[in-house]
């Protein structure tokens, strides 16, 4: 097998580096598999595009999240596989598809023979995204948790980002068409998943489906700090959906208009709120998976035990 491994110096604030570090000495026994350290974010997406290009069976990202979704956006309707050793600050691809956070265990799934075709979410522009994409106070969450100073690890930085924002954000006026399907006024955020969690852990999306052809959209009315407060537990085992300020659509096209400049994100990564148009592409990534489904050891994190419904 043809495996090209990428690794992210900078993910997990230095995770990555660690990590590899301990699986190295295993890769080495591969004959055909080779190591990259790029240099910056397009040289990583050059990289992988490269390694499609030539044939390769794989490319191994020993990173996070924001790394999987440039290098899942030049697989994308190629014959490469995408695969992971995790090592980033949610890791929620890794917890969508049951792939371990052990490192050697993760390393075995991503050399090993069992792969599948996934959906991909995309955006205006051409950026895309494996988990979900987020407008609003999760933008601004996602943002504020990329400011915490390294060694916070799991969903801390997002709950410390949740406090930090809740006291100064301020719901927008916006618009979301799926598919036809019309909803409108004032929202706190708009999720757009792919997969069923994000933001370390965040069950976002818990009848998302990543080989459906569709995107699952979930729109939070206009709420204050205490609302918002009350609803965030929730989020962790799912039970959010059951709330009459969180309405859902589903289809495979999204526009989302917004009457003032807003924060957003692709699966942590910023994007500019001038493109919020988002499109499913069906089975367009071919990924690694276990043969014998999700982990069990992706429970919700330990912070957040205790606040589910």
């Amino acid at each position: 097998m043809k495996a090209l491994f990428l690794i992210n110096p900078k993910a997990g604030r230095g995770t990555a580096l660690k990590t590899w570090r301990r699986i190295e000495p295993l890769v080495a026994g591969e004959r055909q598999a080779e190591a990259v350290i790029p240099e910056s974010a397009a040289a990583t997406r050059k990289a992988a595009a490269d390694a499609a290009r030539a044939g390769y069976d794989r490319v191994v990202v020993v990173g996070g999240d924001g790394t999987l979704a440039a290098v899942a956006g030049e697989l994308a309707m190629t014959e490469t596989a995408l695969a992971v050793v995790p090592a980033g600050t949610g890791n929620d691809f890794c917890r969508n598809s049951g792939i371990s956070r052990r490192p050697e265990e993760a390393l075995r799934v991503a050399l090993g023979a069992h792969t599948q075709r996934i959906d991909l979410g995309q955006a205006a522009g051409g950026r895309c995204f494996l988990n979900a994409a987020g407008i609003g106070f999760d933008a601004e969450v996602a943002a504020a948790a990329g400011a915490f100073p390294d060694g916070l690890g799991g969903n801390l930085p997002y709950l410390l980002g949740a406090f930090a924002t809740l006291s100064r954000y301020r719901p927008v006026e916006a618009e979301v068409n799926v598919d036809g399907q019309r909803y409108a006024g004032t929202m706190t955020m708009i999720a757009v998943a792919n997969g069923r969690y994000y933001g370390g852990g965040m069950q976002i999306a818990p009848s998302a489906r990543r080989d459906d052809g569709l995107v699952d959209v979930y729109i939070a009315e206009g709420m204050g700090p205490l609302q918002i407060l009350g609803l965030l537990p929730r989020v962790y085992g799912g039970s959010h959906v059951k709330s009459p300020m969180v309405h859902v659509l589903r289809g495979q096209h999204v526009k989302i208009q917004v009457g003032a400049p807003v924060r957003a994100h692709l699966d942590g990564e910023p994007l500019l709120w001038e493109t919020l148009s988002f499109t499913a592409r069906p089975q367009a990534l071919s990924v690694t998976m276990p043969p014998d489904g999700a982990a069990g050891e992706w429970a919700a994190p330990p912070a957040a035990r205790g606040l589910r419904d």
